[in-house]
């Protein structure tokens, strides 16, 4: 009797250690060890595969002196592979505002102003609006030549990291425009007028055309932006055209035809640019009945609707709301059915003033770009401004405009917005991320998103936006690991590199990002 009690206690006994050993936890084929607070990555759930990560150049990048220190510096920072490494580059293919003042009823502080590629000088008043804009001649890289420039340095540093030049254009060449200036006369006007639409169309493609010519590879225009904002009347800030989604198809509609009819002349070496449309404003706005969801509908009538580039959206003082992000893409589905589309985030800020610097806003930041991944599924992922001198949360790096200096005042989002650009690839596919055996506070308190390279290289970006450390078991069989934190005492700093373990433990108000082999 004994010896069998001796035995039961030893069975028992046995049974509790593995079970510490284990984490006390319930086994899963993702977490077998049944390891608790475990975070596991599934490489056979496959989501987007990623295009990379950018940043706009509007409204300072014409600031930027050619050929100065503050040029080098600026370059390097945000595009470049020491730097953040942007590989996105969004060029404003601007109005021609910067001719224009008080007395015309433009009154935008001089950096909203933007110039634009075409020599107004040489308008011919005997020749209708669309032969002027037609003619190719009527066009220079001058027109906004510090802004071309500060491109031309960022694409010829050593270690570039741009592969991909996006154009958007906020409002028509005033010339076309019913008002004159661009903006609207009143709020929500349609500033361009339907006859003027191939002219528009004209204008944008000689501006591509242009750029190419010098140099500048331009692969994806966006000939719309935030079409279902007001954009008019005395208060107007800067460029911007309203159109109503029906509007907004037919100006698509004739970039489309200018493209194809430009290409019919080209004898086999046509012009490879596709078409992002529409760059949709806030598009969690009417959540009931969203405007964003209308230009699409109104887009998806056309033949020409799955050649598009994708579906672009800025996000404005972005709510964290899970359940906004799919609505949209719930109610994208219900329009295009089984078609397949693709979202790109073009556009985030935060839209308040001051300058935050520290960790409050970094931490924002990446969990933004977290759930954008998520659950709107964007392939990329774009701020806002890059440079700012403003005493606004709207920059990634700070910088006095129009100076020769190389000094730049880094931000905390900045560094946030580097653990993803900095480790995630263009080519790399968004995989699933579990929390098991773990509390609520794992997936939302602390979030994370998980990719996967073709050579089984995995990456995890972890934010903690709480007080609170977490500790974290990985599961899997991996044999090497990177640690890279940003916190409120480091930036971008190794933690950890070497052979893989599994426990970690992620700091308080932190973005981590996990790279194992």
């Amino acid at each position: 009797m004994k010896k069998l009690k001796l035995a039961l206690v030893f069975v028992v006994c046995a049974a509790v250690l593995a079970a510490a050993l284990s984490g006390c936890g319930k086994t899963s084929e993702l977490n077998p060890g049944g390891l608790d607070n475990c975070l596991a990555v599934n490489t056979s759930e496959r989501h987007q595969t990623m295009t990379g990560w950018g940043a706009s150049s509007a409204w300072w990048s014409q600031t930027v002196p050619e050929d100065s220190a503050a040029a080098a510096a600026l370059a390097e920072a945000l595009y470049s592979d020491s730097g953040l490494g942007l590989n996105i580059y969004r060029y404003n293919i601007g109005g021609g505002s910067a001719e224009l003042g008080a007395e015309e009823g433009v009154n935008y502080v001089q950096e909203r102003k933007a110039y634009s590629l075409f020599d107004s000088s040489k308008y011919d008043e005997s020749k209708t609006l669309e032969e002027n804009f037609a003619d190719r001649s009527k066009y220079s890289v001058e027109g906004d030549k510090n802004a071309v420039e500060f491109l031309h340095t960022c694409l010829d540093q050593p270690g570039s990291s741009i592969d991909q030049v996006i154009v958007f254009v906020n409002s028509p060449h005033y010339l076309m425009t019913a008002s004159g200036v661009t903006h609207g006369e009143n709020e929500y006007d349609s500033n361009l007028p339907e006859e003027n639409y191939k002219a528009f169309a004209a204008y944008v493609l000689n501006c591509i055309l242009t750029l190419r010519a010098d140099g500048i590879p331009v692969s994806v225009v966006s000939p719309i932006n935030e079409p279902q904002h007001k954009w008019g009347g005395d208060g107007s800030t800067q460029e911007g055209c309203h159109y109503e989604p029906a509007e907004a198809a037919k100006v698509v509609d004739a970039l489309y035809s200018a493209i194809e009819e430009f290409n019919a002349t080209q004898q086999g070496l046509p012009l490879e640019v596709k078409i992002s449309a529409v760059e949709s404003g806030n598009y969690t706005s009417y959540l009931s009945k969203s405007r964003a969801v209308e230009y699409v509908y109104e887009l998806s009538k056309y033949p020409w609707f799955d050649e598009l580039y994708g579906l672009s959206v800025h996000a404005y003082e972005e709510p964290m709301s899970d359940s906004a992000r799919k609505s949209y893409i719930s109610r994208i589905e219900n329009i295009l059915g089984d078609s397949e589309f693709s979202v790109d985030m073009t556009e985030v800020c935060h839209m308040e003033g001051g300058v935050d610097a520290g960790m409050a806003s970094g931490t924002y930041v990446a969990k933004i770009m977290q759930k954008d991944l998520s659950y709107l599924n964007a392939r990329s992922w774009s701020w806002w401004i890059a440079a700012s001198d403003y005493d606004y949360n709207d920059g990634l790096v700070y910088w006095d405009y129009y100076s020769d200096s190389s000094e730049l005042k880094y931000v905390k989002r900045y560094y946030a917005m580097a653990q993803y650009s900095k480790f995630v690839e263009p080519g790399d596919v968004r995989v699933g991320l579990e929390w098991l055996n773990a509390s609520s506070s794992y997936g939302s308190d602390l979030c994370g998103t998980a990719f996967s390279r073709a050579d089984g290289t995995v990456i995890v970006i972890l934010v903690n936006d709480t007080s609170s450390s977490f500790p974290v078991n990985i599961a899997g069989g991996y044999t090497n690991m990177t640690v890279t934190v940003t916190n409120e005492n480091c930036d971008l700093k190794t933690e950890y590199e070497g052979a893989f373990r599994k426990n970690l433990v992620i700091s308080p108000m932190s973005v981590t990002t996990i790279v194992m082999r």
